[in-house]
This record gives structure tokens, sequence and C-alpha cells, in this order.
């Protein structure tokens, strides 16, 4: 993890928040006393839907936020939350080599207070190299438990050994062999297919029929989980030492998101974290199939496509993981968010917006521009259609 940093700020020492022993080098205190957000983060991003919402939830923790991308991360340029793109001429993996003598560099020269990451790339990057960096970042697991984690085949492995619900999983190294499987019947119908370590449904097929079986996959191995029908519920932590310090749930539904309760998720997804010592963010795709039974699909630990809701209820796990001290807590109680087309044709009808879709509505007019880029992009690639847009 992180180089052991002492956790007093110029003689007043801060609590160790989810940053570890190093938070207070994070933070600065003010002339006359007291202690502000740090000033300046960098954000490591190597593409651009995902990392644009880490982007915008981390103008509430710190003043100005650099960007330091490869690939579509350029368009976070446009983002009236970047207050500077930095490019990266060479994958981001090669400025943590000789113990991360680039990005300390880097850092050093913009005085960056704390370094973020931005998705699975990043984070595995931080997990296996941040002991290395002068510079604080966000709490992130162990390297060890985020491969155990984000590789669906290994996440299925670990329910299994932790007797979390999961869907009957296996494994095929091509389209091939789960064709000969099933003509073998070694294998029932409806099931779901998808690579075990691309992230948006990037590859997600349910699969009726063994005709449906593609001659061809752009992935290989083959996962295949058997189909449950249901609600899809996401439930995501932020956790310190294999303790929960926040939650934020929700189920998607076909016009946006909504809150839930499933404490049967809390007490498998708690024991997983508590079995890791887990740090970090963490989150779970379950099923809820109709009579109540919940199913662990697969795990993210990461920042998730769905923060910047949460950040509009009031749980903003950028600033909490930031943070040396208590947060207020952010909405307590329901809520119901419809997807950014659904609010733009309520306008039409401007009195039956809730309070937080006017929330919405207003963080989406803050920074327009960048907006449109991601709707036109969904559009684009059929996510929208998919019901993957929100």
């Amino acid at each position: 993890m992180m180089a052991p940093v002492n956790n007093t700020v110029h003689g007043v020492v801060a609590r160790a928040g989810p940053l570890g022993p190093d938070i207070g080098s994070c933070k600065e205190r003010l002339a006359g006393g007291g202690v502000r957000t740090a000033r300046k983060a960098l954000l490591l991003a190597e593409g651009f839907r995902l990392q644009y919402r880490v982007l915008r939830c981390a103008t509430e923790a710190f003043d100005e936020i650099y960007v330091l991308g490869t690939g579509e991360a350029a368009q976070l340029r446009h983002s009236r939350a970047c207050t500077r793109y930095i490019p990266a001429h060479e994958p981001l993996s090669a400025l943590f080599e000789h113990r991360g003598e680039a990005l300390n560099v880097l850092c050093a020269k913009h005085h960056i207070d704390c370094v973020l990451p931005s998705c699975s790339s990043t984070t595995r990057l931080l997990a296996a190299h941040g002991s290395h960096l002068q510079t604080p970042h966000f709490p992130v697991p162990a390297p060890d438990t985020f491969a155990a984690l984000d590789d669906k085949w290994e996440f299925a492995q670990v329910c299994a050994a932790l007797g979390l619900p999961a869907p009957p999983t296996r494994l095929f190294a091509t389209a091939n062999e789960l064709r000969q499987a099933a003509e073998d019947r070694t294998v029932t119908f409806p099931l779901m297919i998808k690579p075990t370590a691309m992230w948006g449904s990037y590859g997600v097929q349910r699969l009726d029929t063994p005709e449906q079986i593609p001659d061809k996959l752009s992935f290989s191995p083959v996962l295949c989980q058997d189909y449950l029908p249901g609600d899809d519920l996401c439930v995501f932590y932020l956790c310190q030492a294999g303790q929960i310090l926040e939650t934020f749930r929700y189920r998607r539904t076909t016009v946006g998101v909504e809150s839930v309760e499933e404490p049967e998720v809390d007490h498998h997804a708690a024991a997983l974290i508590r079995h890791f010592g887990y740090d970090g963010v963490i989150g779970f795709d379950v099923r809820r199939t109709p009579d109540g039974r919940v199913a662990f699909i697969e795990c993210n630990p990461r920042f998730w496509y769905r923060m910047d809701v949460a950040m509009v209820t009031g749980v903003n796990f950028v600033t909490l993981g930031c943070a040396t001290s208590p947060v207020p807590r952010g909405l307590q109680g329901n809520f119901l968010i419809r997807s950014p087309s659904r609010l733009v044709l309520g306008l039409l009808k401007p009195w039956g917006l809730n309070r937080l879709e006017w929330s919405y509505l207003g963080y989406l007019s803050r920074d327009l521009g960048a907006n449109l880029r991601i709707g036109l992009t969904s559009l684009i690639s059929g996510q929208q259609a998919r019901g993957q847009q929100f």
C-alpha cells in the first residue's frame, strides 16, 4: 500500500481516515487554525466515460484537478472540472517503473496533494506500486486482493470459498469448448456468457439455446453463468481495514435507478470485506430473484459508473475517502432518479420532477458540453438502447 507518512499536520494530529496513516499529508492547515481539503489532485485516466464521473466527484474534495491521461481520456480536457490535462505519451504503467520516479517528479512539479485512480487498470497500478509514490493516493486494496476480486472467474471461486450465494459458474477456453459442453448437455440454458476481465457489460450475452452460441467471440476465456431472472441490484461500500464506513445501494430499472434495502447482501458483503481486510471502494452486482433469493454476480473493486448519482444524493465516495474527520451523511431514506433522457423529457412537465432529479439536472447542466459527449457516445455504441446508460 502507501509509504508510511506521519499523520501530523503542522503539529495537529489528524485522525487516520480511509487514506491510512498518510492522510495528514493530503491536508493543509490553514492560517488561524483548521484543516481544509487538499488543493490539488492528479487523476490517472485511460478512458473517458467512467473517468469523467470520478473527475466530477473529485471537484467536491479538491480545488484543482489535473488529469494525466492516455487515449480517449483526452476528451476530459473539455470538462470544466479539469484544471489541466497532461497527455501521457506512453502507457501509464511506464510512469510507475523505477519505483515511480517519473510520477514522483510530475507530482512534485505540480504540487499534487493526492493521486486518484479512475478505473480497474489505474486501481491495479496503485495497488501494486502506490507504496513507491512520495505523494499519498486514494485508498486501494492490496494487489492480491484486487486480483482475486476484479477477475470474474476468481471472484466466483471466492464466493464458493466464503459461502456467498452465486449462480453456478463455469469457464471455457473457447466458444467451441462451450458448444461441445452444450452438445454433451453439461451446461443448461438459458445462460449468460461474458469475458473474465472487462467492465461496462462488454461482451455480456444471454443465450437461450445452444444454437445461439457464437461461432467466434472477441474474447477468451469464456465465463458462463446460469441465468437468474429478477432485479439487478448494485451495492457499493467504502472500507478501511475490513470495516465498512459508508454504503450506497440502488436498483436499476427501465426508467432509472432507485434506492433499495437488502440486509442479506450487506451481511455477505461485510463477511468478504472482513476476510480481505479490504481498503477502498468495492461494489457488487447482485441478482435478486422473484422469490427473494440473492446471488452475487460480479465484484467491482474500484470506482463505478453511477458514483455521480451517489454524489447527488449526498454520498460522495471521493470526499469520504479523503476525509480526516466525519463527513455528514447524505440522503436518508428512499430515492428515485430517472435517466438523463427521461429527465430532459420531464422538463415538459417540470412539476413531475422530484428534488433529487432537479439536483441531477443541475449536475448535468454545469458541465453540459462533456455530458453531451457522453450522450452521443452512448447512442453510437448502442449502450443506451441496451439499458446501460443509467
